[in-house]
């Protein structure tokens, strides 16, 4: 693979987050030149990788930061379970859809090489499978629609700068539930898995589950995506592409497997508890990655069960190390 990336000046906005730290840490392996920009209060990272804090719904930041770049990866974004969502949903639609304008707007006028804008499968309408071309034949699952219509209005201005500006750099990938080492911990914003790592590791039991488990998604670690995003830009194929694993889990096989994981290091047998009285969002959402498989040659690396045994293992290790993260959808 040729390495378009070396010595090229990059922006990873959320690169403190769970792509954007495998991401950040395998463009500095390939020679590139990173600046992170993110809202956390701290870097992980050493003092090669430049980072800034900063809110990039601010117009004049979003200017700065893209000065002398060549190359955006645009992770950053506002995620949270079914609840959050919706006891969030003005931060959620708002937010996400400037900080996108903004971003894009200053990347546009500073004339960057390769913009990858990370959307997401919640934009997809209701289906058995999702599919690229599929994206506009419907509206998002009512559970996703604060962040399913932020997600495609950012699609939205991709394609707006195409018709208008004849501009073809700005590449989109739709990932599907991503998981792993760095993700948000947190059990009021964080999804899913990482959720119930932290309420298993401290000491719930019963784990309570919102639905009856029945509910299916499509799982994707981290680095799998790193690894994507990375071939789409030296590739210069901008998509859309799904970025998933193409095979369905079921919300039970999840909490069970993070269980099994868990209990090498509790001292004790955690049972589950399934809530039906609680909304379950979409009934099933399982991607195809057919087109990325043909067009780029790609396929993930990490099944879900290796996935959530790495995840378990990092935080069982990490877990009294964990940096402090920006939580904007605590404010008011």
């Amino acid at each position: 693979m040729n390495n378009y990336l070396y010595k090229k000046n990059v922006l990873v906005t959320g690169g403190t987050g769970l792509i954007g730290i495998p991401l950040v840490k395998k463009l500095d392996e390939m020679g590139a030149e990173v600046r992170v920009v993110s809202l956390d209060l701290e870097s992980p990272f050493g003092s090669r990788i430049e980072f800034i804090r900063g809110d990039l719904c601010d117009k004049d930041l979003c200017a700065e930061v893209v000065k002398g770049i060549q190359v955006v990866f645009h992770l950053a974004g506002i995620k949270g379970g079914i609840g959050v969502a919706h006891s969030k949903a003005s931060t959620f639609l708002i937010k996400n859809i400037l900080m996108n304008i903004q971003i894009m707007e200053a990347t546009r006028k500073a004339k960057v090489e390769r913009f990858l804008y990370t959307s997401s499968i919640c934009i997809y309408p209701p289906a058995k499978c999702f599919k690229e071309k599929d994206a506009w034949t419907g509206f998002p699952h009512l559970s996703d629609r604060f962040g399913g219509m932020a997600k495609l209005i950012g699609e939205m201005q991709i394609e707006a700068y195409k018709l208008q500006y004849n501009l073809e750099n700005f590449f989109i990938a739709r990932p599907t539930n991503t998981y792993g080492p760095y993700d948000d911990f947190n059990p009021i914003s964080g999804l899913i898995i990482p959720a119930l790592i932290y309420r298993v590791f401290n000491g719930e039991n019963p784990l309570n589950i919102w639905g009856d488990g029945s509910a299916v998604r499509d799982f994707i670690f981290s680095e799998d995506v790193a690894d994507f995003l990375i071939l789409m830009v030296i590739k210069n194929t901008p998509g859309p592409f799904n970025v998933g694993s193409g095979k369905p889990t079921s919300i039970k096989t999840v909490a069970k497997t993070i269980v099994s994981n868990a209990e090498k290091f509790i001292d004790k047998k955690i049972s589950l508890c399934f809530d039906k009285t609680k909304p379950i969002g979409e009934k099933y959402r399982v991607v195809s990655i057919e087109k990325a498989k043909v067009q780029l040659g790609w396929s993930p690396k990490t099944d879900i069960s290796l996935g959530i045994l790495k995840t378990v293992d990092w935080y069982h290790s990490n877990k009294l190390t964990l940096l402090k993260r920006y939580n904007i959808i605590s404010e008011d």
